[in-house]
């Protein structure tokens, strides 16, 4: 059997995630949606996204006091979002500082609705039945008169 069909799912998603980061201005300088990923092996394939995409839906607190660096850190984030803004470069410094002592808030929706049930439901169904259709043929062609 062949595992295409399969590999369209998370491709769905992919776009979709992609889709809604666009739809809510999150696409500034567009280095987010290029680490939204998906591998292919033997076995299938997987949708992977970074880390800090959770952020963009939740938000964040204010930085702690022993914080870990992001990869890549927060501050060369910051340049390159400012910079795709327009902002000028010796504000930098100063988004850092508010970021690190208010948070920011997230927007609700960004990431959950693309990976809500509803639409993994609505993306899993027309490849379910592509999976159906191939089985349901392998079947018959076992069975099949023998020439």
């Amino acid at each position: 059997m062949t595992s295409e069909p399969i590999n369209e799912f998370p491709e769905s998603l992919k776009a979709d995630i992609k889709n809604s980061l666009q739809a809510n201005g999150k696409l500034a300088t567009g280095q987010t949606a290029q680490k939204i990923t998906v591998t292919n092996d033997d076995d299938g394939a997987q949708l992977q996204l970074p880390g800090y995409l959770q952020l963009l839906e939740t938000g964040r607190g204010p930085t702690s006091s022993n914080p870990v660096a992001g990869d890549p850190p927060m501050i060369e984030r910051i340049q390159a979002w400012c910079r795709a803004k327009g902002i000028p470069g010796q504000a930098i410094w100063a988004v850092k500082k508010s970021i690190d002592k208010k948070g920011f808030k997230g927007t609700p929706g960004i990431l959950s609705e693309p990976l809500s049930e509803e639409n993994i439901n609505l993306r899993l169904d027309p490849v379910a039945r592509q999976i159906a259709d191939i089985i349901t043929q392998q079947i018959i062609d076992s069975i099949g008169p023998k020439n």
